[in-house]
């Protein structure tokens, strides 16, 4: 994991949540379950602003992907997904694991992959 704890934290507070109300110390996947979809405008904010340090970036990639794939399974489209997926494809370098994991088809039935897997490869084929 490239970012720690702390990361997740800070991204929360930049966005006006306090993190006790998502998080706890014992939390195994706090960066996929202390995200909201109704949040996904701030994540993009954040994530595209200058002062956003790269382990923020982290979390919010994980956010952004997490709500992405929520809404994708429920299956609408989001407004900002075009947005979120260029702001993360355009940073490719720094999220290639994430992506990775989100895009991992060695499943061969398709029916077993996230709902986003399909999203994602498709964009990346029109880069």
């Amino acid at each position: 994991m490239p970012f720690g704890f702390s990361d997740i934290e800070n991204v929360l507070r930049r966005i006006g949540v306090d993190p006790s109300t998502r998080v706890g110390s014992g939390d195994q996947d706090a960066e996929y379950t202390s995200c909201r979809i109704a949040e996904l405008s701030e994540y993009i904010r954040l994530y595209e602003r200058v002062d956003t340090p790269e382990s923020e970036k982290h979390v919010l990639c994980c956010f952004m992907l997490e709500c992405l794939n929520e809404v994708v399974q429920s299956g609408a489209i989001h407004p900002l997904e075009d947005r979120i997926l260029h702001a993360l494809f355009d940073n490719r370098r720094i999220h290639e694991e994430e992506l990775s994991y989100w895009m991992d088809t060695s499943d061969p039935n398709s029916d077993n992959w996230w709902p986003i897997t399909h999203v994602l490869l498709k964009y990346d084929r029109r880069l």
